[in-house]
């Protein structure tokens, strides 16, 4: 085991770890034997920069292209693409490529070339890792960052550094018996993670399972937030299970607000304009209580990336408090971890960071989502897939959308008055369908129909 000399001077001018003599064979073995190429990208699936010179993953990658699109793999295809990119002068020219070819006698030895390069690879990002860390320690005090964000910061690092350790290939792998036996076993023993709604109907319709991300969509004023929070209290208040809302559009009194009304069953005007009746009160303070024991958590804070949501997770994860569902409102008005050429595409990247959250955490993500004007345009107002603002992401990643609809929110004559339907567009393990409900603005919730009545 290595060990650390604090007298010890480190020479800071070192050459990272690396091996080019096996990076131009893994290349030769690719080109002399097709059948590489499967043996190196089985090795190398998950580790970023494989190869130590830029010139040799230049043409490694190309070689990638070429064989996915069925092309033979020879110097006069690798430079012949290498020159149509205009990188063939950049990676040595055509007697490099051709050079490349004599390195290795047979293709035989490619996985274990290909282990050489993983190896000195993950040594490169162990290093890269440390450096990182060494830098956030010292830049904390000028961003004024506190030591838990930095420490959760490098975690994540570490975390990242494991993840490609231990390999893509194998980590995630079953044989087919064993997927089939999880099938029947499931179906004799139903699972009780299944995150529990509030109604009914659209339990049975389109059941949230950990790992899935579910987007809920409407126009404005439509009752996204009343159904983000109605789903956080009917878990975390009637079944005890943890609840994490993120809530960029309102402050925390107004969830509050809207929660202990729905909670109480008194009009939210009349908690708001201090004109409850004392048996109304009465049921305020009750309904304090039965909030204050829940594992419901709120958080206000605006316009934060994927990646804040990911530490307080993990943060979460740490002390055995990882909550069955982060709920996100609204996912349009989140900030993308980096400025894009346009606002699609930082949609899209959200919407992928928040399924990764839903799979890595295997928790349930809910999110709510803007609908464009099309809808109200049309003659008839149901929105549909399409209207999904800035965003074909969203309905992509998503296992299930649901789009919300008030036929009386258009026409207060509507004979559908206080009808609230939930259209299920989108349900990667179900089918699609429209489960009706009524509409309890006054009282901050929406219930089920035979609630109702």
């Amino acid at each position: 085991m290595t060990t650390y000399d604090e007298d010890q001077d480190f020479d800071f001018t070192r050459v990272p770890p690396n091996d080019i003599d096996a990076e131009q064979a893994v290349l030769s073995s690719m080109m002399l034997a097709k059948s590489a190429t499967l043996d190196v990208v089985e090795v190398v699936d998950g580790v970023k920069h494989p190869f130590y010179r830029p010139a040799h993953e230049t043409i490694f990658d190309t070689m990638l292209a070429l064989y996915a699109s069925g092309q033979p793999l020879d110097p006069i295809t690798v430079a012949n693409q290498l020159q149509q990119a205009g990188v063939l002068e950049r990676v040595g020219g055509r007697a490099y490529i051709s050079s490349l070819v004599n390195s290795v006698p047979t293709a035989a030895n490619a996985g274990h070339y290909a282990e050489i390069l993983r190896n000195k690879a993950l040594l490169r990002a162990v290093i890269e890792t440390g450096t990182r860390l060494v830098q956030m320690g010292y830049q904390a005090q000028a961003d004024h960052d506190t030591a838990a964000e930095i420490v959760d910061a490098a975690a994540a690092n570490l975390q990242e550094l494991t993840a490609s350790a231990k390999g893509g290939n194998d980590s995630r792998e079953w044989l087919l018996d064993r997927v089939v036996d999880a099938v029947l076993d499931e179906y004799d023993n139903p699972r009780d993670d299944v995150l529990p709604l509030p109604w009914t109907d659209l339990q049975s319709v389109a059941p949230m399972e950990p790992g899935d991300l579910v987007v809920v969509a409407g126009r404005p004023a439509m009752g996204k937030s009343l159904v983000l929070l109605g789903i956080g209290r009917h878990v975390a208040i009637k079944h005890r299970r943890g609840v994490l809302i993120a809530s960029m559009e309102m402050s925390h009194v107004q969830m509050g607000q809207r929660l202990v009304a729905a909670e109480a069953r008194v009009p939210l005007h009349g908690l708001r304009a201090r004109t409850l009746d004392r048996q109304q009160y009465a049921a305020v303070r009750a309904a304090r209580d039965r909030i204050r024991r829940s594992p419901l958590r709120i958080d206000d804070t605006p316009a934060v990336p994927v990646s804040k949501w990911r530490r307080r997770l993990r943060q979460l994860q740490a002390k055995g408090e990882l909550p069955a569902a982060l709920i996100v409102d609204y996912l349009q008005i989140a900030k993308a971890e980096a400025k894009a050429q346009n606002r699609v595409i930082e949609v899209d990247s959200i919407a992928v960071g928040l399924k990764a959250l839903a799979q890595e955490f295997k928790i349930v993500v809910i999110a709510a989502a803007q609908l464009n004007r099309v809808s109200e345009h049309r003659t008839d107002k149901t929105p549909t897939l399409s209207d999904l603002r800035e965003s074909g992401g969203i309905e992509n990643n998503a296992n299930i959308v649901i789009l919300l609809h008030r036929e009386d929110y258009y026409d207060r004559e509507s004979p559908r008055a206080g009808e609230f339907d939930f259209i299920v567009a989108k349900n990667r393990m179900g089918h699609n369908a429209i489960v009706t409900t009524a509409w309890q603005g006054h009282y901050a919730q929406i219930v089920d129909m035979a609630a109702e009545l």
